[in-house]
């Protein structure tokens, strides 16, 4: 992909992505349906290392921090991927319209 036309995705793709960051109710309703509850897991989550015994503080913070890495991982991992097949597509559009003409 040329530079070009690299630089006019990125910008759709920034002005998408602010708009599709938002939570709809169909959003919410999918997130409901399939039990994706950030909060309850967190609520667990806390839950369980609230049962580590105060000796092991600094094993319990250890642990929070790691698992709150491994996430922001995820998350980084996860957009880049979207980011890469949503431009994918777009480009792919684009030249299927272009072939049209």
């Amino acid at each position: 992909m040329d530079k070009k036309r690299r630089k006019m995705l990125e910008i759709i793709f920034k002005a998408r992505e602010e708009k599709l960051a938002r939570l709809t109710v169909e959003d919410k309703n999918y997130f409901k349906e399939h039990n994706i509850d950030r909060s309850a897991k967190r609520d667990s989550l806390d839950a369980e290392l609230g049962k580590i015994p105060k000796e092991f503080k600094q094993l319990k913070e250890s642990i929070k921090t790691k698992v709150e890495d491994y996430i922001e991982t995820v998350n980084r991992e996860n957009w880049y991927l979207c980011k890469k097949y949503y431009l994918a597509g777009l480009n792919d559009g684009i030249k299927l319209k272009e072939e049209i003409k």
